[in-house]
């Protein structure tokens, strides 16, 4: 890893707040594409559609899983109960880094 200037514990944090906002971009690009997909696509054309689909939707649950056992950390509800309150916090990470670039 590059050496950033600062001890190793600031290096990690840096490197763990960059990986969770590119992930949290990467959650919501794929949720917009599909969305676009979803609402302007003809029924007849789905089908071409559907391994991309099947492949961001690999991508999308461990980047939504991580995010819940993220925000575990600070919400004692067992998983099932804060996965809608995990995917908030990724489109408003989202929002933010879009809003930061």
């Amino acid at each position: 890893m590059r050496d950033l200037g600062g001890d190793r514990g600031t290096q990690h944090l840096l490197m763990a707040e960059t990986l969770g906002l590119a992930m949290a971009r990467r959650a919501a690009e794929i949720l917009a594409r599909h969305r676009d997909v979803l609402t302007g696509v003809a029924a007849d054309d789905l089908g071409q559609h559907m391994a991309q689909f099947a492949e961001d939707n690999a991508v999308f649950t461990a980047v939504l899983d991580a995010a819940n056992e993220c925000l575990g950390r600070f919400d004692n509800r067992p998983a099932n109960d804060r996965w809608c309150d995990a995917l908030l916090q990724l489109l408003s990470l989202a929002e933010f880094t879009a809003e930061a670039s």
